[in-house]
């Protein structure tokens, strides 16, 4: 391509200078100007590679005959703990909350539907700046009536393998700005390891580990877990009493579930399945 001519549109003072240079900026710089890091080249590919994720969620749940439900933002009560809720005030002094989670109303249409899903905006009120904290994000939660334990583990290991090999097949040029080593997605294959609780209890408290069995897994926990293997990990048969509010219970003991990825922590609990075992 060859340039003819140039025309000046407007020239930007020297006084007020644009807020982008040539050169590399921070993360926290360039969060303080919205309208410039759009247009910066890590941002893009953030943007990119969240959109095929969420396209990829989207498309693997509608391909396998779950129906999307979108559940309210505004919600009356708590779903996942009082300690964590935005308030807000509603109409003639009620009051109202940001939605912590769209499953208590997903429960109810599972059970009209068979298998359904939502996947919208989520907050918690929790003032931390750490990769396992966020104060709102998007969130996907699938339900299916009358599904035990192996299918709910078979469909969440489908959805995961599914979503990142589409992340790997379109968007290899943008995780290269983002650094990113694609080797650790490309080990995403099946099966994922699966753990007990039992057995992770055992394995954390050989690596140091304070937790005794009945013991919620910590961030540390699940950090020390995740490391030992080189794709995300399933651990299942939580003890009832740590998940009753979420998890329905078997005959053989607790029925619940977990994922988490390497070195880094949850993926998801299990919720799915509520209405296999009432």
């Amino acid at each position: 391509m060859d340039v003819f001519t140039v025309e000046i549109l407007q020239r930007v003072s020297e006084e007020d200078p644009y807020p982008i240079t040539p050169k590399e900026h921070g993360v926290e710089f360039l969060d303080g100007s919205p309208a410039p890091v759009l247009r910066s080249q890590r941002q893009h590919a953030i943007i990119r590679v969240r959109h095929a994720i969420i396209k990829a969620v989207r498309d693997y749940f509608d391909n396998h005959g779950f129906t999307l439900v979108d559940t309210p933002i505004f919600t009356p009560s708590a779903c996942e703990g009082t300690t964590t809720l935005f308030e807000a005030n509603y109409f003639d002094d009620e009051k109202a909350y940001l939605s912590q989670s769209g499953q208590l109303y997903s429960e109810a249409t599972a059970m009209a539907f068979g298998k359904v899903y939502c996947f919208g905006p989520t907050f918690r009120a929790e003032k931390s700046k750490t990769r396992r904290h966020l104060t709102e994000f998007w969130m996907v939660e699938p339900e299916m009536a009358f599904a035990d334990l192996e299918e709910i583990k078979r469909v969440a290991e489908e959805m995961v393998i599914y979503v990142v090999g589409r992340v790997l097949e379109t968007k290899r040029e943008e995780l290269k700005v983002l650094e990113r080593d694609v080797t650790k997605l490309e080990a995403v294959q099946s099966p994922f390891p699966r753990v007990s609780y039992d057995d992770a209890v055992k394995n954390l408290q050989e690596h140091g580990s304070e937790i005794q069995w009945g013991g919620d897994f910590g961030g540390g926990d699940e950090t020390i877990l995740t490391k030992q293997f080189d794709r995300p990990i399933m651990v299942d048969r939580f003890p009832w009493l740590l998940r009753r509010s979420t998890c329905s219970r078997i005959r053989s003991g607790p029925r619940c579930d977990g994922c988490g990825r390497p070195g880094a922590g949850r993926l998801w609990r299990n919720h799915w399945g509520r209405a296999a075992h009432p």
